[in-house]
């Protein structure tokens, strides 16, 4: 992961550290399951232990990952984003040119984003190509398939 700043509320920093604690817990269940493992026997050919073993390094990944994250996140409120233009906190309604057709994102952290409910992370494409624009201001956005231009037409609190 990058070392830089990670955007999120109070909220889903909270579920992080939650996450944290939930994983921590987790190290003496791991650790009981490897040492009923060991005593199936030869460990070289112990699949059990082999399972219990790779259990324990996803579950040290993943609090190393969370415990790196946890200093970097910056918090940040939907209902206090600067809605002078689009930020981190902010919801836009875009019209593409080329079909007229409006859609609409909540500009949030990585953390939090969430495609399917209209959540873009400030390190995406489309996030990161939005932030700083203005109301009535084109974009052109860099998307797999090419470019697609979008007018900003409105800027709003996000939620």
């Amino acid at each position: 992961m990058e070392h830089g700043t990670i955007f999120a509320t109070a909220e889903g920093k909270k579920k992080l550290e939650n996450k944290l604690a939930e994983l921590i817990a987790r190290r003496a269940e791991v650790a009981g399951q490897i040492k009923i493992a060991r005593e199936f026997g030869d460990l070289k050919e112990n699949a059990e232990y082999a399972a219990a073993r790779e259990a324990q390094n996803n579950l040290e990944t993943d609090i190393g990952e969370i415990e790196a994250t946890l200093p970097r996140i910056r918090l940040f409120s939907y209902a206090k984003a600067d809605t002078s233009a689009v930020n981190i906190g902010t919801r836009v309604k875009l019209e593409n040119i080329a079909n007229k057709k409006t859609v609409e994102y909540t500009i949030t952290g990585v953390l939090e984003s969430d495609i399917t409910s209209g959540k873009l992370s400030n390190e995406s494409p489309i996030g990161s190509a939005l932030l700083g624009a203005k109301v009535g201001q084109q974009i052109d956005i860099k998307v797999p398939a090419g470019k697609i231009k979008y007018k900003v037409l409105k800027i709003t609190h996000g939620n």
